[in-house]
């Protein structure tokens, strides 16, 4: 059972039979998140999927370590299914990815179980120790080291050889590498123990509990009064003598640390694998006396179950239990020590639990600042969006519109010609424009009714010397600007090129007179040269004359 990114998971073991077919193995992995209220009774397993093809092996009565330097949970050892043979490279699963996946460590060391291992934070060394191998735990045969072989020293696993070569600067390990300590060796009484627990103090001091050792074929249990310690940097070992309550002998039993107190919970006597513990008890590393702790509202006495502290709780699940009635089973029960008020509660809180023992502190924080920046680059997407929206839609409107008709050869003559003199027109030239307009308007009602009058204006006679030219330039309606380029010269000629459809003229004007005449013009039929000269006024009224034609006499 390890702890992080927030959830409480368990990994792997099998049925309560002591087969080893693939039907007594739990070929899954399920988790209860921790950072939320949890109630004991019916907690909210979730089973967990591999987020890659790579699933999780079977295995049972197994070990694992959680390195939280890469993130990686490393399960070494257990029991495998009849007709499994051992994979070539270990097993691992990444918290970060949530992945089942195989690491670049080979499987080098003959597999064992009933063992323990601990891991060294500062060196990323797994610490194993003690255990036994048979057929169920290798490739289904009698190996050397197989056949019920005990295993004696303790062995180191480089998880991360950056890590150890930069704590052992002597040492050019790889990764993968399975050193033996050459120290001190393993004390005798002690050599192959099986079904104990070994707890790391320190990252330096292996204290190793309780548990069995067969002489001359018959286990022997071992006490708790006397303790050994491997020091894993010095690679020697030493006894501890302790005092207090100290608990009865017991194997597979459950062992987990809070501060300077080491807890131990349940576990069975192997002479007769009948007598189950549920009891408690404390062991301060400080004076090394036992304490056997109080436990209300306790659980079913078990062994070979997983106990992880978490805050201020110690959680116990699974088990093999001993029910009252006699019977044999297991449960999905979650079960919660709160050590401030020392007593088994039916609820957990996370309430003052950090996120390093979540394990939840790596992930990126929210904070004012990032849902800023988060709004930001949202409304930039949006707005990306939305512009591209746009330019699809215009375009698909663009090219569903009928186009403009093309303009003609005479019409396109014209709108430059309207274009050119409104260009050219002197902006300061507008005092005379009203009453050359008044003029203008008076003549062309004139010219209408087809009578000759006299129209003065500023002395101006106007005569008209071809009447039906006249008329047929009135009737094509079209219309020239009549401008003065200079505002120093009153009457300036200016020579516009129009289309040949109109009937043509020339004019000029007699200064002395102040006269216009209009002759047809000797152009030819497809160009016509219009002079156009006129006195103008400041009134806009004058911008466009539309058939400037006046009656004479």
């Amino acid at each position: 059972m390890e702890i992080f990114d927030g959830q409480m998971c368990v990994f792997g073991g099998k049925s309560v039979s002591t087969s080893v077919n693939i039907d007594d193995f739990l070929l899954d992995y399920r988790c209860v998140d921790v950072t939320k209220t949890v109630e004991q009774a019916q907690p909210k397993w979730k089973l967990q999927n591999s987020a890659s093809q790579f699933a999780m092996p079977p295995l049972a009565q197994h070990t694992t370590v959680y390195d939280r330097v890469n993130h990686v949970i490393v399960p070494f050892g257990g029991q495998s299914p009849n007709g499994f043979s051992k994979a070539i490279n270990l097993a691992v699963y990444c918290s970060m990815f949530q992945a089942w996946g195989a690491s670049n460590v080979l499987d080098r060391d003959i597999r064992r179980y009933v063992h323990t291992s601990v891991l060294q934070d500062k060196t990323g060394d797994m610490i194993i120790f003690g255990g036994a191998s048979d057929p169920t735990t290798a490739d289904g045969q009698d190996l050397n080291a197989g056949n019920g072989e005990r295993w004696f020293d303790v062995n180191r696993l480089v998880l991360d050889d950056a890590r150890h070569n930069a704590y052992n600067t002597s040492s050019n390990a790889t990764l993968g590498s399975i050193l033996k300590d050459d120290g001190q060796g393993t004390p005798d009484v002690i050599r192959g123990v099986i079904h104990h627990s070994s707890v790391l103090l320190n990252d330096t001091l292996m204290v190793v509990l309780g548990g069995d050792v067969y002489v001359n074929e018959s286990a022997v249990m071992q006490p708790f009064d006397l303790l050994h310690i491997y020091n894993v940097d010095t690679m020697k070992w030493h006894t501890q003598e302790c005092t207090g309550d100290i608990p009865p002998l017991r194997c597979a039993f459950s062992a987990s640390q809070h501060e300077r107190h080491i807890y131990i919970f349940g576990g069975v006597n192997v002479n007769d694998w009948s007598t189950f513990f549920n009891d408690l008890y404390e062991l301060d590393t400080l004076t090394w006396t036992w304490r056997k702790m109080p436990t209300p509202n306790a659980p079913s006495p078990r062994y070979a179950h997983q106990m992880k502290t978490l805050g201020k709780y110690l959680i116990v699940t699974h088990g093999f239990i001993y029910y009252e009635d006699g019977t044999n089973g297991g449960d999905e029960d979650i079960y919660f020590y709160d050590l401030q008020k020392e007593t088994f509660v039916t609820r957990y809180s996370p309430s003052g639990i950090s996120k390093r023992e979540l394990d939840t502190e790596w992930r990126v924080q929210r904070t004012g600042a990032t849902d800023a920046v988060s709004a930001v680059c949202l409304l930039l997407v949006v707005l990306v969006a939305l512009i591209a929206v746009y330019y699809m839609l215009s375009m698909l409107f663009t090219r569903s519109r009928p186009r403009p008709r093309r303009q003609s050869r005479g019409e396109g003559i014209l709108s430059f010609v309207e274009s050119y003199t409104e260009t050219f027109r002197p902006s300061t030239h507008h005092a005379r424009a009203s009453q050359d307009t008044a003029m203008f308007a008076t003549e062309t009602k004139l010219a209408g009714l087809n009578a000759r009058s006299h129209s003065m204006s500023e002395g101006t006679t106007t005569i008209i010397e071809n009447e039906q030219q006249t008329n047929a330039l009135r009737e094509s309606k079209r219309h020239a600007r009549i401008l003065d380029e200079d505002a120093a010269t009153p009457y300036v000629s200016r020579k516009l090129t129009l289309s040949a459809r109109i009937p043509t003229y020339s004019s000029r004007r007699n200064s002395a007179h102040q006269t216009v005449h209009f002759t047809p013009s000797t152009q030819s039929e497809d160009i016509i040269e219009l002079n156009t000269l006129s006195s103008h006024s400041d009134d806009d009224s004058l911008d466009e004359i539309r058939s400037p034609l006046a009656i004479t006499n």
